[in-house]
């Protein structure tokens, strides 16, 4: 739909990102954090592995970067599409199916302590293709889905009660996240033009659909998740790249053709990654 809505009308796709980025995701994560009932061990050791494998994968990727002599912006880009995974419309769905509503309940948490890593050091990256770390910062304070992560956390921690209506109305935004989000995936890939970049998307590809597994095993392996938590979170950890990634490369302007050709080309080739995942770790 989006493909067609960029060819057939050329639908202005910045006027979506920008309503995704700033109002519709924002919503989502702020509704989908103060739901969110985390505790006990098992739970702090998979929001632990969370933010270990995703900190991996961004300096995995940085080093990746610098061996190909890529320029910042490239870098900025190659990080992003292998740091961020696809763990909530697609992870926790996979899981669901996969371990019922106990894999859910621990996929959960992944997406969550992603989520907010996501919003705050992926924007950070994500800014940094274009301007030194100062201006980065302060784009990041600007941002309404820094805010929805900190509030969250206040409201989740203080057990702060939020009016109905006012939840209820955050909640029905924030459901309008994940299909703007595909429909500007779709314009993204009605604008490819040529190669140029593009190229990257199948290193990048490779570190996230094979690399991100294999390093996801020594983690869990570290930390001694065992059961359905060590086999959610390897799950989680390779999916692939998150649509999120084109709205962020859209808003920054940090190589959204190759951002886009990645999250294409990792979904399509997780149908067969993911199954080997499963049958090779015994998950």
């Amino acid at each position: 739909m989006g493909f067609a809505l960029r060819l057939g009308l050329g639908v202005d796709k910045r006027a979506l990102s920008n309503l995704s980025f700033y109002v519709l995701s924002p919503a989502l994560v702020f509704s989908s954090l103060v739901t969110t009932r985390l505790g006990g061990d098992e739970l702090i050791q998979l929001a632990t592995f969370a933010i270990i494998m995703t900190l991996s994968m961004g300096l995995i990727a940085f080093g990746a970067g610098k061996l190909l002599r890529l320029p910042r912006i490239d870098i900025s880009a190659l990080i992003l599409v292998v740091m961020i995974a696809n763990t909530g419309n697609y992870g926790l769905t996979f899981n669901e199916l996969r371990f019922g509503s106990e894999g859910l309940a621990r996929a959960i948490v992944y997406w969550v302590v992603s989520t907010m890593l996501v919003f705050t050091l992926g924007v950070f990256v994500a800014s940094m293709g274009r301007a030194n770390s100062r201006e980065s910062l302060k784009r990041l304070v600007k941002l309404p889905a820094f805010y929805a992560v900190i509030l969250s956390i206040v409201v989740y921690a203080f057990s702060i009660s939020i009016p109905d209506p006012l939840m209820r109305g955050i909640e029905l935004a924030g459901s309008g996240a994940i299909p703007v989000m595909l429909i500007v995936l779709g314009m993204q890939i009605a604008d490819i033009r040529g190669l140029g970049r593009v190229w990257l998307a199948v290193p990048a590809s490779i570190l996230r659909l094979l690399v991100a597994p294999l390093v996801a095993v020594l983690i869990a392996s570290f930390l001694g998740l065992q059961g359905l938590s060590r086999s959610t979170a390897i799950i989680e950890a390779s999916m692939p790249t998150a649509v999120i990634t084109t709205i962020m490369a859209t808003e920054f302007m940090v190589r959204p053709a190759l951002v886009t050709s990645t999250v294409v080309l990792t979904t399509l080739l997780s149908a067969i990654t993911l199954p080997l995942v499963i049958i090779l770790l015994g998950l």
